[in-house]
């Protein structure tokens, strides 16, 4: 007797019936479904790849939500062992919930790039991670209209405008991991506010020392929010900036 075992593809509660229609083939067929192949198809009905298929054929169709349990234990697996692989061989503190993958490889291996006195650490996806400046009142920086215009693709949105971790008025660099995809609300209001506060502080002798946290949503290089620390004389100051139309600040001092 066949294998039933209800974790199989051909487990009957893994699979509908597909009755098969003029002109389909394997590759269509199995285009009904996200991530399946038609190799993948022709392997669960033991059907030769090469072989044209019949009308009224049945064919075992997997279930979408089968074929994404499958795909989300793969990524497990490839994230625990990654984890493994760079720890020594050690399993992470929850094995049943590595971190991802993605988080593993973009959260590690930075480099620092230092432009004006102020040092950019970057993903390996060429992502600002973490600014850290003491900031200096001028001298007011070169502007590169080319990178603001290129900020933040290809994730960019319609409302964005190209703004800058570090301003130019603080000699902040023209170079594109100094620049950012905001939205427009957000790069005319909190964080320009923000900014002239810092530019009253240097005037008036103080010494203003930031560490600005971007953060995104996997891959994307379009930050969706900014965390940004700050001391003026050695007193804390932290503000949360939302990088979306009418985002609020929310401060402490």
């Amino acid at each position: 007797m066949p294998d039933r075992r209800p974790h199989r593809a051909d487990h009957p509660g893994n699979h509908s019936i597909y009755m098969v229609q003029s002109g389909d083939t394997l590759t269509r067929i199995a285009a009904r479904r996200k991530g399946l192949t038609a190799r993948e198809l022709a392997w669960l009905n033991q059907h030769p790849l090469d072989r044209p298929l019949r009308i009224g054929q049945r064919i075992k169709l997997p279930h979408q939500a089968y074929l994404d349990a499958g795909q989300a234990a793969r990524t497990k697996f490839l994230a625990l062992a990654h984890y493994m692989d760079t720890h020594g061989g050690k399993l992470p503190p929850d094995p049943a919930n590595p971190p991802s993958l993605e988080s593993q490889i973009l959260d590690t291996n930075w480099r620092k790039e230092t432009k004006n006195g102020y040092d950019f650490h970057i993903d390996v996806i060429a992502r600002p991670r973490e600014i850290v400046a003491d900031l200096t009142n001028g001298p007011i920086a070169k502007r590169s209209r080319r990178e603001q215009a290129q900020a933040g693709k290809p994730n960019r949105r319609p409302g964005d405008e190209g703004g800058h971790f570090i301003a130019v008025r603080f000699n902040g660099s023209s170079d594109s991991f100094n620049h950012f995809a905001q939205d427009r609300n957000f790069n005319r209001g909190a964080y320009r506010a923000m900014e002239d506060g810092w530019a009253k502080d240097l005037q008036a002798g103080r010494k203003v020392v930031l560490n600005i946290v971007p953060r995104y949503e996997g891959a994307s290089k379009r930050p969706f929010k900014l965390v940004v620390r700050w001391y003026v004389d050695g007193n804390p100051n932290i503000q949360h900036f939302s990088n979306e139309a009418k985002g609020k600040a929310h401060a402490a001092r």
